[in-house]
């Protein structure tokens, strides 16, 4: 193997190792933010919180969408909100 070929892959390890290092401490710091941290609950007056008519366009648009796709053969059951 020449040289050329050595530094080519000791610089493959080195990007390497560099991400590995971003990665995990991008996770840290993720990880300490979710277990110190915790949001303050939310008002129900507060911006951002769906308002009932917000959700009702939510439903029109999701039905919409359905009755698009399906040609009108589809129907909406029941729309879930998974965590």
């Amino acid at each position: 193997m020449g040289l050329p070929f050595q530094i080519f892959i000791l610089g493959l390890l080195t990007v390497f190792l560099v991400l590995l290092v971003v990665v995990g401490t991008g996770n840290a710091i993720i990880w300490v933010t979710n277990r110190f941290f915790t949001p303050p609950p939310l008002k129900m007056d507060a911006p951002g919180v769906e308002t009932p008519a917000a959700r009702t366009g939510k439903i029109a648009a999701v039905t919409a969408a359905v009755y698009t796709m399906t040609k009108g053969k589809g129907k909406v059951v029941r729309i879930e909100k998974h965590p």
